[in-house]
C-alpha cells in the first residue's frame, strides 16, 4: 500500500513539473471542437432542409399527376362511360369497356400532365395506375352518397 502511495506521488509530481496538468489545457483546443459541431450541425441542417424541399416537390408532383388523372376519369366519364352504361341492358359497364374507360383516362392524364407529374405517371404502370383511379372513383362516389 505504501508503494502504491509512493507511486502516485512521484507521478504527480512529475506531472506538475511537465506542466501537463495545468488548468486551462483544454482552451486552445475548444475554438477547434466548437467549430467542428459548428460544421456538422450546419451541415446536418442543410441536408435535413434538402429532403423537406424535395419531398414537398415530390407531393406537388403527386397531386398534379392526381389532378391529371381526375380530368381523364371526367374525360371518360364524359365520352364513354355515360354511353356505354345507356347501351347496357343492365346500365352496368362489363369489364372490357372499364378497362377501355381506365386506359382512356390513363393516356389522357398521360398527355395534359408536364415535369415531374408527366414523368411519374409514366414511371406507374397500368396496375397502379388502375388502383389509382379505382380509389379514386371509390372516394368520388363516397362523396356523392354523403351529400
Amino acid at each position: 500500500m505504501h508503494l502504491i502511495s509512493a507511486i502516485c506521488a512521484a507521478v504527480t509530481e512529475s506531472a506538475a513539473n511537465l506542466d501537463v496538468v495545468s488548468e486551462g489545457w483544454w482552451v486552445p483546443i475548444l475554438g477547434t471542437i466548437v467549430t467542428v459541431v459548428a460544421a456538422v450541425l450546419t451541415w446536418t441542417l442543410k441536408r435535413f432542409a434538402s429532403y423537406i424541399i424535395t419531398k414537398m416537390k415530390a407531393n406537388d408532383a403527386e397531386k398534379e399527376a392526381i389532378q391529371c388523372l381526375l380530368e381523364g376519369m371526367a374525360l371518360a366519364q364524359e365520352g364513354f362511360v355515360r354511353e356505354a352504361k345507356a347501351a347496357s341492358e343492365d346500365g352496368k359497364l362489363k369489364k372490357d369497356e372499364i378497362e377501355k374507360a381506365k386506359a382512356m383516362a390513363i393516356e389522357h392524364a398521360k398527355s395534359i400532365a408536364k415535369g415531374p407529374a408527366k414523368d411519374l405517371l409514366l414511371v406507374m404502370g397500368k396496375e397502379r395506375l388502375g388502383s389509382l383511379i379505382k380509389q379514386l372513383l371509390a372516394k368520388l362516389t363516397s362523396k356523392k352518397e354523403d351529400k
